[in-house]
C-alpha cells in the first residue's frame, strides 16, 4: 500500500487575543485581610486581563472537500487523485534528467550495435514527453482516508483534486520501446509478456508493476524467480535496460518512481479546491 506523501502543515501563529478569567475567591481576603470569610459572605470575584493566544477555525481537509463533490457528482474513487505544485516540479526535474539520460543511452545501445534498442529508448523519450500531468501517488478516497484520519491532509495543503475515467489498457515500457494493450479481464503480467516481442525481456529476470494507485512491484520473470501478478486496467510493467552502465541502473529505477506520479488515466477531471468552498 502506498500512503499519500502529504507534507507536514505548519501551523500558523495564533492570532494575539485576550481571555477573561473570572476567579472566584473563597475563603480569601482582599488588600491584605487575613481574617477569614464567613460562609454566608457572598464569593467575590475580579478579572485578569491577560494576553493569549487562540488558535485559528478549523479549514476543510480533504475529506470534508470529496464528501462537498460527492454531494454534485459521481467520482470514480479507484482513479481519485490530488496533486501539489511543489511535487510537480520536482517531478518536472526528474523527467528532464530521464530525457538527458534516454538520449545518452540511446546512442550507446547504438555504438553497441544495438539499434532496436536505441530506437526503443527514443520511444520512451518521445512517450515521456506527452506525460506532462502529475499527481501524488496513493489513495486518495475516503474509504481509505476514514480509516487514516491522522493522515488526512488539509485543503489548503492540496492545490487540485480530481479523478479519472478507468482506461482500458495497460502498458509495457521494454527496451523496444512502449507498447499499449487492450486489457482484458484476468489479464496477467505472463499473458501481458507473451503477447511482447520476445527480445523485448530476453535476459531479463525481473521486471517492475506500476499500479494505477502508484504502488511499485518488483516481480522475478526469468525461470529461476519465476512470479506472476494480475493486471488491473492503467497497469504499467517496466522490464530493466540491457545496458551495463550508471545511467542505466539510474533509470531502471527512476522510470517506475516517475510512472508513479502520472495520472491513473486519460480522460480526467481536475478541480480547484479554492472553488468548492465560495
Amino acid at each position: 500500500m502506498v500512503t499519500p506523501r502529504f507534507p507536514y502543515h505548519r501551523r500558523q501563529p495564533w492570532r494575539t487575543t485576550r481571555y477573561w478569567i473570572a476567579i472566584a475567591l473563597c475563603g480569601l481576603g482582599l488588600a491584605g485581610n487575613a481574617d477569614a470569610q464567613d460562609d454566608s459572605e457572598p464569593t467575590s470575584t475580579f478579572t485578569i486581563d491577560i494576553e493569549g493566544r487562540r488558535p485559528p477555525s478549523p479549514s476543510p481537509s480533504l475529506l470534508d472537500a470529496w464528501l462537498t463533490v460527492e454531494r454534485e457528482t459521481t467520482v470514480n474513487w479507484s482513479r481519485a487523485f490530488v496533486t501539489r505544485d511543489d511535487a510537480t516540479a520536482e517531478d518536472r526535474q526528474r523527467q528532464r534528467r530521464l530525457d538527458a539520460e534516454l538520449e545518452g543511452l540511446a546512442m550507446q545501445a547504438r555504438l553497441l550495435g544495438a539499434p532496436r534498442v536505441g530506437n526503443g529508448l527514443e520511444a520512451w523519450r518521445e512517450a515521456l514527453g506527452k506525460l506532462d500531468k502529475s499527481r501524488i501517488p496513493g489513495r486518495v478516497d475516503p474509504t481509505w482516508l476514514m480509516a487514516h484520519l491522522r493522515q488526512v491532509p488539509r485543503l489548503e495543503d492540496v492545490d487540485a483534486l480530481g479523478w479519472c475515467q478507468t482506461p482500458d489498457w495497460i502498458e509495457a515500457w521494454t527496451p523496444l520501446g512502449v507498447t499499449r494493450l487492450a486489457w482484458e479481464p484476468g489479464m496477467t503480467t505472463d499473458a501481458l509478456l507473451a503477447r511482447l516481442d520476445g527480445d523485448a525481456h530476453t535476459g531479463a529476470d525481473t521486471l517492475q508493476l506500476v499500479s494505477p494507485q502508484g504502488e511499485i512491484h518488483r516481480l522475478g520473470i526469468a525461470a529461476w524467480n519465476h512470479q506472476w501478478a494480475p493486471l488491473v486496467p492503467g497497469s504499467r510493467v517496466v522490464v530493466p535496460l540491457p545496458l551495463d552502465s550508471v545511467g542505466a541502473q539510474w533509470v531502471d529505477m527512476a522510470l517506475p518512481q516517475f510512472l508513479a506520479t502520472r495520472l491513473p488515466g486519460d480522460e480526467c477531471i481536475t478541480l480547484d479546491p479554492a472553488h468548492l468552498y465560495r
